[in-house]
């Protein structure tokens, strides 16, 4: 039986914006026009000890506007007003603002005259049910995180986030590219009283009704109980198994490496500086591997367009391990002589190929006689001055255990790491299933929630660099 979800969207339609889109460019003179209006809606809650830490809960509407005349430069406007006289004087001051510009010998965007006709895939990212978890499913949420925490005797801070986004490309030329998404994420730590132990566990999904709000806190409530008493342990380099949420952190920060233009300037690990060229046709990871993105993944799925009205079509960047794909962006993509643009995507699915032997945690468990098992990981950031090399530095978080004889033998204290994935990702024993996975929320990034969805398997790893003890609990 399918759900119902009468609820009013917390966005626009795509109706609506279509209808400002129509009233902006009428009131239009030059020849060249465009506008990109966003509709965003943020639902988020972190709540600790029974007070609310942090709330936002808004809506915003964001409207880009440009007009160009012929060969001269073109202006662009950000405003937040959708009335017709917002609008209207709005489109006032563009049409005497690009009168009055001077001309450039190079037009800035020959593509959006030759790439054209333009098609897109369906949108599949928004789903009636997260729209509907505005109103009070989200709310209901914390306490289901929270309630079994505090029967445990634990400590426990809960997040619960949901977003709703409409947006809209249109220009003077007739082209139009309409959609909306919808995100959600639940989260929760633990604490033991003494704080000595935590343990993190989280969901995320386009789709509010495959959130399971007990399953996440019973398995919070295991490692925080698991992880009290942390002995400490030596760093080094040792067999890890990282876990789902762990993967996803490595894997956000290898997306956007793929982009053309930084790689070809020698800005990411994907450039080959002894070739001076990028590492198209090489090897960069285990041949069992592939990453690929598609803006109709049912996990992984984005609007299948991006702010300048190009399509965003299924992309695979790495297959069987080996780099076959750059990312083009549209202006680049241009002056390349590339037809057909596509931007890098950090919304990525991350998996075996077809046919590999995946794992579960457990076998991998079973098969490591002495390494670490990671839960998550945290505070990831570059730790190198070449970005040729990728390295990284982070620490585990949220459940971090020495695996002895195949099985989790004692917790230990968290341990800082400084990787490179473009290296370690040629030491892996094994992988296991993927699903989309939930990144936590960090104070220092809670503006750029959601993070954009990632699905990724556990892995085993040889060799893994762990560099120093770290205090943080």
């Amino acid at each position: 039986m399918t759900a119902s979800f009468a609820t009013a969207s917390p966005v626009l339609s795509s109706t609506a914006l279509r209808e400002i889109a129509h009233d902006f460019l009428a009131m239009t003179e030059p020849e060249t026009a465009r506008i990109i209006a966003t509709h965003t809606a943020i639902g988020m809650a972190r709540v600790m000890m029974g007070r609310v830490r942090m709330q936002d809960n808004g809506d915003r509407i964001e409207l880009s506007l440009m007009t160009q005349w012929g060969q001269r430069a073109g202006i662009w406007l950000r405003v937040d007003q959708i009335d017709g006289a917002g609008l209207r004087r709005a489109a006032q001051f563009l049409n005497r603002a690009a009168r009055e510009l001077p001309k450039v010998s190079i037009s800035r965007a020959p593509f959006h005259t030759e790439l054209r006709p333009r098609t897109y895939l369906p949108n599949t990212a928004w789903h009636d049910s997260t729209a509907a978890a505005f109103a009070d499913a989200r709310h209901a949420a914390v306490a289901e995180l929270m309630d079994p925490m505090l029967d445990a005797g634990l400590t426990g801070s809960a997040f619960v986030g949901v977003f709703a986004q409409s947006m809209i490309y249109a220009d003077k030329q007739g082209l139009t590219a309409a959609g909306q998404m919808t995100d959600s994420e639940i989260a929760v730590t633990g604490w033991t009283d003494d704080r000595s132990g935590s343990g993190w566990a989280g969901q995320s999904a386009r789709d509010w009704q495959h959130l399971v709000p007990s399953a996440v806190a019973a398995h919070a409530i295991d490692l925080t109980t698991r992880s009290a008493h942390p002995m400490v342990f030596e760093p080094g380099r040792y067999t890890v198994i990282l876990d789902r949420p762990a993967v996803a952190q490595i894997v956000n920060a290898m997306g956007r490496q793929f982009d053309a233009e930084d790689t070809l300037s020698g800005r990411t690990p994907l450039y080959n500086p002894r070739a001076h060229r990028s590492r198209l046709g090489e090897r960069i990871m285990d041949a069992r591997l592939t990453l690929a993105s598609d803006p109709n993944d049912p996990e992984a799925g984005f609007l299948p367009f991006n702010v300048g009205g190009m399509p965003l079509i299924p992309m695979t960047w790495v297959d069987h391990g080996v780099h076959v794909n750059l990312g083009f962006g549209a202006e680049f993509a241009a002056s390349m002589g590339y037809t057909q643009p596509n931007d890098a995507s950090a919304a990525l699915r991350f998996q075996a190929v077809d046919g590999a032997a995946t794992h579960t945690v457990e076998e991998m468990i079973a098969n490591c006689q002495r390494g670490i098992y990671v839960n998550r990981l945290t505070d990831i950031a570059p730790d190198d001055p070449d970005p040729t090399v990728g390295m990284l530095t982070g620490l585990t978080s949220g459940g971090c255990f020495l695996i002895r004889n195949g099985k989790l033998d004692k917790p230990i204290k968290n341990l800082r790491f400084r990787e490179s994935p473009w290296l370690f990702l040629n030491r892996v024993d094994a992988i296991g299933t993927v699903e989309r996975t939930a990144f936590g929320f960090a104070p220092w990034t809670h503006s750029d929630w959601p993070v954009d969805p990632v699905v990724v398997p556990p892995l085993m790893i040889r060799e893994f660099n762990f560099t120093a003890l770290a205090e943080a609990v």
